[in-house]
This record gives structure tokens, sequence and C-alpha cells, in this order.
């Protein structure tokens, strides 16, 4: 199972790649800790995501929702969907089992019968996408056959019976939501959906660099107000902390990847300065910059 990187374009779009691009279906692992990252940041794509959590809880975002997956727990992610991923408070760790496909597969490409039933029937009503909860009849259902997709046997016919199951599972789905009162309950959002990734783009091309409300709202194009609108709808934070934690997070990647000072870390991780960044550090770790670089490289080497 391969680790899953993101390339995203300036509109938050994942630049996607699979294993072999004329058969559109990838399986990956995410990892959350410490050592890869905490968070896995906003993003979208035009492929349909499934996955199941491993371990761990995350506090999962689908647009401008915040679901809590804990171990067991499935989640559905639409096509187009801005969706994103944090340990949730006091985890350390967790693991996520991720499949893409892209509809071309049930469908063939085309506009027949099958897109326009089962696939773009669901993107008329907005449809986000849904969590099943482990401990449901349909959750436990979902974690059964998407484990039971992600261990196919990779010999002679492995294309086949990935279709046949990948079938299988849309066709529960599609089900299952017609049966809930043909509505999904997690819609799109059509306010602020443009806001926000221009937003998110902003800070993760230049959160090495000053970033102020002032600055975010100008390049975004919105009000003061509407900015703490937007983040308070879709990441629950102020601006300024989530700014911050997602400079922490891009700092950690710099201490376990590289030799740098904490001073330069800091720097280049957009904080005013080490002191500063410490007593962020600190407050989100339990620990100094300098002890937690000092740990993880004792774990490294223990391992080793």
């Amino acid at each position: 199972m391969l680790a899953k990187k993101l390339y995203l374009d300036s509109h938050l779009k994942e630049l996607m790649e699979f294993p072999d691009n004329a058969f559109p279906f990838g399986i990956w692992q995410d990892d959350f800790n410490e050592t890869v990252g905490q968070m896995l940041n906003y993003h979208w794509h035009e492929t349909i995501e499934m996955n199941v959590l491993l371990k761990g809880t995350l506090d999962y975002r689908l647009d401008d929702q915040c679901f809590l997956l804990k171990e067991g727990d499935t989640m559905i992610v639409y096509s187009n969907s801005l969706h994103g991923a944090a340990l949730s408070k006091k985890e350390t760790t967790a693991e996520m089992l991720t499949i893409v496909f892209s509809p071309d597969l049930l469908t063939g490409g085309g506009a027949g019968t099958i897109y326009q039933k089962y696939f773009q029937s669901l993107s008329e009503k907005g449809f986000l996408g849904e969590k099943f909860e482990h401990s449901g009849k349909m959750g436990q259902e979902m974690y059964k056959r998407l484990i039971d997709l992600a261990t196919v046997d990779e010999g002679a016919g492995y294309e086949l019976r990935i279709l046949s199951k990948l079938s299988s599972i849309w066709e529960k789905l599609f089900l299952y939501l017609l049966e809930k009162d043909k509505t999904p309950l997690n819609k799109r959002p059509e306010k602020y959906e443009k806001e926000i990734k221009a937003v998110m783009n902003y800070i993760q091309q230049n959160y090495m660099k000053r970033v102020t409300i002032q600055t975010i709202c100008e390049h975004s194009k919105i009000s003061r107000s509407e900015c703490f609108r937007i983040f308070a709808r879709f990441t629950q934070k102020k601006p300024m902390e989530y700014i911050n934690d997602y400079r922490l997070s891009m700092a950690v990647g710099l201490m376990l990847n590289t030799k740098w000072t904490v001073e330069r870390i800091a720097q280049e991780c957009g904080f005013k300065d080490a002191s500063y960044f410490g007593k962020l550090f600190k407050a989100r770790f339990n620990q100094t910059p300098k002890s937690y670089r000092t740990k993880q490289r004792k774990e490294e080497r223990s391992i080793g």
C-alpha cells in the first residue's frame, strides 16, 4: 500500500496520479503523526474518494462540515468536494485507508445511462459525501466492503475484480441514499466555497511570509467580517489560529528532515521570532522545539 502525497494547483485541486493512469483506481494509506504531519490540507479532485479510519480519531472536514471519525468509521467524498483532515485533540497518531477512483471506470467515460442515473443525479442534488459509523449496520457493511476492495489479489484478472467490487459498493451506496428520502443530508454549500479555496491557497503559498487578516482579505477579495465568518464555518478557528497551526505543521517537517536551527525554521515558517515560535510549539506539543527534535532523533536511532 502506497503513501499518498498531495500535489495541488493554485485552486487547491489535487493533481492526481494513479499507479496506472489508464486504469484510474488507487489505494493509499494516510498516516497522521508528529513525524509525517498531523494534517491533511484542504483540497479537492474530480475523482471519488472512499476512506476507512484504521486507527485513532480524526477531525474530518467536508466543505463547511466537520465530522469526528473514529476507528472503523468510513467516509465517502464525492467529486469536487473540498475536504481535509487533522488529528483530533490529544491524539498522537492515526491511520486512514484511502481509495480513489474515477467515475469513468464505471460509466465508460461517457454521459450514458449509468453516468446520468448514478452519478449526475447526485451532482445535481449537490451531494458532498457521507459518513458511516462503524457501530451502524451500513457502517459495518461499508467497512467490510472497502477493506475487501483494498485487499484484492493483484494477479490475473485484478482489474475485473476491482470493477466488480467497486460497482457493488456504488450500488449499495446509491440505494442507501435513495432510501434516505432521495435527498442526501450533506449538500454542497454554494456560499463561500470559492472564497475558502482562495483563502487556503493563499495561506499554503504564503505562510512563510507575513500574513495578516488584511492581506488575506485583499488577496481573496472579501471583507474582514467575511474572513472571520469563513474561518469559523470551515475550520472552527480564528484566522491567525489556523495559520499558526499550519505553520507549526510545516515546522515539524523541517525539524525532522533538515539540520536547520530552530531560529531558521521559525523564520522559514513565517513566525516573527524563535521565542514566539517556541511558545506556540510548546503549547501545541507540550515540549520545546529542541526537546522534540532530540526525542524524535533518539527514537529513530533506537528503531534503526
